[in-house]
């Protein structure tokens, strides 16, 4: 285990992490992204996964639930109303 401190960086306080560190996680681009999730008074840093799909980037999309809300905020509007033109070279 390795010690760090943290600092004050601006109005924000920071954590320092070592390029050893990075590298033993598997981390050496940026931008890098963390889910932070506090558990039992400990900070963990998972880095965020792209999905690689379509599925899975949808994978916890709820479409009942969005056409719900949709439908709440847009009560006499049709799903399927397109009230704009073509804005490119689109053919029909």
């Amino acid at each position: 285990m390795r010690t760090v401190n943290l600092r004050q960086w601006g109005n924000s306080l920071a954590v320092r992490l070592p390029k050893s560190v990075l590298t033993q996680a598997g981390i050496s681009g940026l931008p890098t992204e963390f889910n932070v999730e506090v558990k039992n008074d400990e900070i963990i840093l998972k880095k965020q996964k792209k999905p690689t799909s379509l599925k899975e980037l949808f994978k916890d999309f709820d479409y009942k639930k969005y056409w719900s809300d949709w439908e709440k905020e847009h009560p006499n509007q049709s799903k399927e109303l397109d009230t704009s033109g073509p804005v490119g070279r689109e053919l029909f």
